[in-house]
């Protein structure tokens, strides 16, 4: 096997060492701002989509998340609340199943270019909506505010959309944080839930990928040679969240944002922009 076929992630674009740049700050946000700031997927994804196009930015986004997801249940593996993960888990893992359809209608119904469009506007419109969601996250709270605890259908029901969306664009967070607002869950008490049903979820989803023709040779290896710089931003960003200031934490926070919101606006207006 060669070389270009085992790193044809990278190579097979128009400009590799653009998307080999884009794709490491891409791997190291992924660390830093899953354990650090609480931010990921609707940040990471459109910018890993945009470096390496719609298949392979998904399929790498993917594997770039379970170490992130490990490190992340391990982090808080003492904050894990059995009474929201119980209903969640398995609604996760059927709203996989869901997204691997979706994402099979995609791949079944359209030449490759084609696909690979379908892809990259799907995930910069819904990372656009999640960072309008994220950043309005307490407005809504307050506005939907709803009293007691989620009933069991209820999480079953967000646990169902959480895997769709993380199946088909790998982001869906936005979801589970509005949701526990708006019942006055705070996120210490959430975030350990939320974590561990991202991991199950995030394993579950590499199936319908490898099935479907998404994650292969070519940008699995390009995937594991990013791992190290996950782990490195893990454990950055975890040493920030435990040491930086209020003003600090919302400032990286919000640039975070921008960082996501640049990247599907490109993603809409065309990778071409960028790979000329």
């Amino acid at each position: 096997m060669t070389e270009s076929t085992l790193l044809s992630a990278f190579f097979d674009q128009p400009s590799p060492w653009l998307a080999i740049a884009l794709a490491i700050f891409g791997a190291f946000i992924m660390g830093f701002a899953r354990s650090g700031i609480g931010a990921s997927g609707f940040v990471v994804s459109p910018l890993l989509v945009l470096a390496l196009g719609g298949a392979d930015g998904l399929a790498v986004t993917a594997v770039l998340m379970l170490p992130s997801s490990f490190t992340g249940v391990y982090q808080h593996r003492h904050d894990e609340i059995a009474s929201l993960t119980k209903p969640m888990v398995p609604a996760a893992v059927l709203g996989t199943l869901i997204g691997g359809l979706i994402l099979w209608r995609l791949v079944s119904s359209g030449e490759l270019s084609v696909v690979h469009y379908r892809i990259e506007m799907l995930v910069s419109v819904m990372s656009l909506v999640y960072i309008v969601v994220i950043s309005f996250r307490k407005r809504i709270a307050n506005a939907v505010h709803v009293k007691g605890t989620p009933s069991n259908k209820q999480l079953f029901g967000l646990g169902t959309l959480l895997g769709m969306s993380q199946t088909v664009v790998n982001s869906g967070t936005p979801l589970m944080t509005v949701f526990f607002l708006c019942f006055g869950i705070t996120k210490e008490r959430f975030v350990g839930a939320q974590l561990m049903v991202l991991l199950v979820q995030n394993l579950v989803k590499l199936i319908p990928l490898i099935l479907l023709g998404f994650l292969h040779i070519g940008n699995a290896t390009a995937a594991i040679l990013l791992l190290p710089l996950t782990f490195l931003g893990s454990w950055l960003g975890n040493n920030f969240y435990k040491k930086a200031s209020e003003k600090t934490f919302f400032g990286l926070y919000v640039v975070l944002l921008f960082i996501g919101f640049v990247a599907s606006v490109l993603l809409i207006l065309g990778r071409d922009i960028i790979f000329r």
